[in-house]
């Protein structure tokens, strides 16, 4: 008599599932993204302490896929929420240090800490106070100024204008026809005067006009 060997059948492991996750923070908040479709309210789990994040989802496959997560700082649990939508799960972390900038979202942040004073200091860094009687110096606004001024036009082009602009036809014709002539070295109202022959050019005292090879 030969008795059959019987096996017992042993679950298989299924790979954690390939879900994506992203962060992003505010000064306020830390916002934590895990891609999954369609996922459906009563299947996620997301539990929150000071320094954790745990999440569980049950996929439509059967399997789940879970996010555990230490994170770099504290958060406060009583405020932080999640919201399940339709492309994502994403989970609203709020920070206990407000306006910390986190390096990392978990293990251990080692770079210096940066905060929203570090941020004013240096903008104060750009205004320091001035022997003048009129006090600090905002160079870095005096440059944005000084480069404003830069873009203006001359003033012989600011009187020209000027001039052109309250000018009748005559004056108008006068003036580009002197200026054009004469090379930018004459300027006349007088179209009686200019109308009679081309404007000679008048280069100031002590220089030479020379011709303009085209």
């Amino acid at each position: 008599m030969t008795t059959a060997a019987t096996t017992s059948a042993q679950p298989i492991a299924t790979p954690q599932a390939r879900v994506r996750h992203e962060w992003y923070q505010t000064d306020a908040a830390v916002v934590v993204s895990v891609f999954i479709k369609n996922a459906k309210s009563g299947s996620v789990r997301v539990d929150i302490t000071e320094r954790t994040l745990s999440v569980g989802v049950q996929l439509p496959t059967g399997s789940e896929y879970t996010l555990e997560l230490d994170l770099a700082h504290a958060v406060d649990p009583k405020t932080s929420k999640y919201e399940v939508l339709s492309t994502k799960i994403e989970i609203t972390l709020h920070k206990v240090e407000q306006g910390l900038k986190w390096a990392v979202l978990e293990g251990e942040d080692t770079a210096p800490a940066t905060t929203l004073a570090a941020a004013a200091e240096v903008k104060a860094a750009l205004s320091y106070p001035s022997s003048s009687r009129h006090g600090p110096k905002d160079w870095d606004k005096l440059g944005k100024e000084a480069a404003k001024e830069e873009d203006k036009p001359d003033a012989l082009n600011a009187l020209f204008q000027q001039i052109f602009a309250g000018a009748n036809e005559d004056t108008k014709r006068a003036m580009i026809k002197s200026y054009t002539e004469s090379n930018g070295t004459c300027l006349s109202t007088n179209w009686e005067e200019v109308s009679k022959a081309p404007v000679e050019t008048k280069p100031p005292e002590g220089m030479v006009a020379l011709p303009y090879n085209r």
